[in-house]
């Protein structure tokens, strides 16, 4: 998920930033129409590495995990309906108060949407918590409360679409990253001290 969140947010920022565009527009001008894929190539590797991530797992899980536990097949829903139904009324609640705003005049069209952003970070926060309480992992409810006001940050900061997607998604990145490095580490202290 780590990967993912990295990903996708140095993604967009490739791909909306203007002075990348005004890069690509340079490489089309000087070597032809194709230059102009160079623009969607993370848009293309992104997926491609978040698929690599995925089958990586699925191996490690099938060689290591399920070997040790029993464990054959991951759950397909780890958290109830209701909390993946509020999660997207959480989201889509968030982007009709910046546009209620912005109709009102207290708000302008970046306000908006940063608040994509935002409230996609609420959303995720709110379903980790949803699973940290279902499955019983207090970690999950702390880092959904911690990455969904952290999300709330990149409302007020003064920046462009493509940089609210990569600060968003490296500070979830890194959010995930360090919550599952300590549970690894944790694991395999716990795993070493059974021996």
């Amino acid at each position: 998920m780590a990967v993912f969140f990295a990903l996708g947010g140095v993604t967009v920022w490739f791909s909306l930033e203007p002075m990348w565009m005004s890069i690509v527009a340079n490489m089309v001008a000087r070597f032809g129409r194709w230059a102009a894929w160079i623009n969607l190539m993370p848009v293309i590797l992104a997926p491609l590495a978040v698929w690599g991530m995925l089958r990586l797992m699925d191996y490690l899980r099938r060689r290591w995990l399920w070997r040790e536990s029993g464990m054959v097949k991951p759950l397909r829903w780890v958290v109830s309906p209701q909390v993946n139904m509020l999660s997207a009324v959480i989201l889509l609640g968030g982007v009709a108060l910046s546009l209620g705003l912005r109709q009102w005049g207290w708000s302008d069209d970046a306000f908006v949407l940063r608040m994509l952003w935002a409230a996609t970070g609420w959303g995720f926060g709110y379903t980790l918590m949803g699973v940290g309480q279902h499955v019983g992992i207090s970690r999950y409810v702390w880092l959904g409360a911690v990455g969904g006001s952290v999300s709330t940050l990149v409302l007020f900061l003064p920046l462009t679409f493509g940089q609210t997607a990569l600060v968003f998604g490296l500070s979830w990145s890194l959010m995930l990253m360090v919550s599952g490095t300590i549970a690894l580490r944790r694991g395999l202290m716990s795993a070493q001290g059974n021996r």
